[in-house]
C-alpha cells in the first residue's frame, strides 16, 4: 500500500494543517491534488489543498466555533479557504457536475470520496491523503499512473474537456512539469485537439494565467512543441508559433543558469511585429507592465552592437532601457550559433543588469534660470542638451552643459 511518512514531509505536521485536522471530525478531512502528487514524486509542496465530507455551510460554523477564519472564495462550487497564520487553505467539499458549459459547472454535494474523484481532470491528480499519510486512490490508476509519468485524463478525455476546456492548458502544463520524456497518451492528446475551439469560449484572465503558468515551467518547450503539431497553439496564439525560438531559449537558460521568465519565453516564440504583438497583448488582457514590456521591446529601434566600446553600449542601454536591452540581448544570445557571438551578448546582458544610468544634470528650472521661456523651446532645448549630454558619454556636467545652452541661445 502506497503511505507517505510524515516524518519526511514537515508541512503534513505544521501546526496550522494539525489544528485543522484535529478541528474536523475523523475521517472527514484529507489532503487532495497537487501536494499528494508532488510528495509522491519528490517534488516541493507549495500549496496545501483538502477535501471534505462536510457540506461548505458546515465548514464555515466548524471553522468558526474553532476561531479559524474563513473565506468563501468558492462557495458555490464547495470551496471555503481557511487561513491560519496568513496562510490559506483551500477546502473544497466532495462533489459532482451536475451541469458544465465548458466554462463554469453547476455542482451538487456528496459524501462519496470515489465519486468527487470521477470528476477531476487528471488520475494523478484523484490522490487524497489522510493525516497519518495513508494514499486513497479512487479511480485505481492514479499511482501507477504517477510512477509511471504517464498523463492521462479520467474516464472518457473529451466528456474531460468538454467539461472545462482550460483543461486542454493544464494537460500541457503537466506535460511542462511531470511527464518528462515518457510517452504521452494518444487519447489524450487526440482529445485535446479536438475540443481546441473551445478555447476561445474561455476569458481571457484564465487562459493567459496557465500559460503564464506552463510558460514558467522549467522546460516547457516539449508541451509547446506538441500543442503545435496538434494545431492547439496556433488555435490559441496564431501570433505565436516559433517554437524553435523557445527550445534555442531554453539551453541557454540552462546554460547561463538564467531563471525562467514567461514574458521573456512569449518573445521568443513571437515574430517581432508591433501589431500582432499588441494584439496578443490586448487579446490575453495582459497586465499594464507586461503589456508596457512587450510594446518596448518590440517597438525598440535602437541599435545595438555587443561589440562595440562599452561606452557606446552604455549609450544604447540609456536610450533603449536597461530591460529592453536585456530582453533582446538574451534573445540575440540564444538564437546564435557561433559561441563567441552568443558570449558577446551576454556580456552585454551583464552590462545592462550591473550599471546604473546617470541622472541628467539638467532641470527646466535650470533652463528657466538661464532665461529660456516655458513651453515648446524648453522642451527642445533639453532634448537638444540631453543628447548632448550622452553623446559625451554622461560625462558632461552642468556648468558644460550651461555654457552650450548660451550657444543654443545665440
Amino acid at each position: 500500500m502506497t503511505t507517505l511518512n510524515p516524518s519526511n514531509h514537515a508541512w503534513m505536521r505544521s501546526d496550522a494543517v494539525s489544528k485543522l485536522f484535529e478541528t474536523f471530525p475523523e475521517g472527514s478531512l484529507r489532503f487532495v491534488g497537487g501536494c499528494v502528487r508532488n510528495a509522491l514524486m519528490g517534488y516541493v509542496v507549495a500549496d496545501i489543498d483538502l477535501s471534505t465530507t462536510l457540506e461548505p455551510d458546515a465548514v464555515e460554523a466548524l471553522l468558526q466555533t474553532s476561531d479559524i477564519k474563513s473565506v468563501p472564495t468558492g462557495k458555490a462550487h464547495g470551496t471555503i479557504t481557511a487561513v491560519i497564520d496568513k496562510t490559506p487553505f483551500e477546502i473544497t467539499s466532495l462533489r459532482k457536475d451536475v451541469e458544465t458549459d465548458g466554462r463554469r459547472a453547476v455542482v451538487s454535494f456528496t459524501k462519496d470520496w470515489a465519486e468527487d474523484a470521477q470528476r477531476r481532470d487528471f488520475t494523478m491528480n484523484a490522490l487524497y491523503a489522510d493525516f497519518d499519510g495513508q494514499i486513497f486512490d479512487p479511480t485505481g490508476q492514479g499511482v501507477a499512473d504517477l510512477e509511471a509519468k504517464k498523463l492521462r485524463f479520467i474516464g472518457v478525455a473529451d466528456d474531460r474537456i468538454e467539461e472545462d476546456y482550460l483543461r486542454i492548458l493544464r494537460y500541457f502544463r503537466f506535460v511542462a512539469s511531470y511527464v518528462g520524456d515518457a510517452k504521452l497518451d494518444k487519447a489524450a492528446l487526440d482529445a485535446c485537439r479536438r475540443g481546441r475551439a473551445g478555447l476561445k469560449k474561455l476569458s481571457a484572465e484564465r487562459v493567459w494565467k496557465e500559460l503564464k503558468t506552463l510558460l514558467s515551467t522549467r522546460s516547457p518547450e516539449r508541451a509547446m512543441r506538441v500543442m503545435l503539431t496538434h494545431d492547439v497553439l496556433e488555435t490559441l496564439l496564431p501570433e505565436a508559433t516559433n517554437v524553435d525560438g523557445l527550445e534555442r531559449l531554453a539551453l541557454l537558460e540552462r546554460r547561463e543558469a538564467i531563471k525562467p521568465d514567461p514574458i521573456l519565453r512569449l518573445m521568443s516564440i513571437c515574430a517581432r511585429e508591433p501589431l500582432q504583438v499588441l494584439l496578443l497583448s490586448a487579446r490575453l488582457k495582459m497586465s499594464k507592465d507586461e503589456t508596457n514590456r512587450l510594446k518596448n521591446w518590440v517597438e525598440d529601434g535602437t541599435a545595438l552592437d555587443p561589440f562595440a566600446h562599452e561606452r557606446d553600449m552604455r549609450k544604447a542601454i540609456y536610450l533603449a532601457g536597461k530591460q529592453v536591452v536585456i530582453d533582446r540581448a538574451r534573445l540575440r544570445a540564444a538564437g546564435e550559433e557561433d559561441p563567441i557571438k552568443s558570449s558577446r551578448w551576454m556580456s552585454l546582458v551583464d552590462l545592462a543588469m550591473g550599471w546604473t544610468p546617470p541622472e541628467f544634470p539638467l532641470s527646466g528650472k535650470d533652463l528657466q534660470d538661464a532665461g529660456v521661456k516655458n513651453g515648446p523651446e524648453m522642451g527642445r532645448k533639453l532634448e537638444a542638451l540631453k543628447a548632448l549630454w550622452v553623446r559625451s558619454g554622461f560625462t558632461a556636467d552642468k556648468p558644460k552643459l550651461l555654457m552650450a545652452l548660451t550657444l543654443l541661445n545665440r
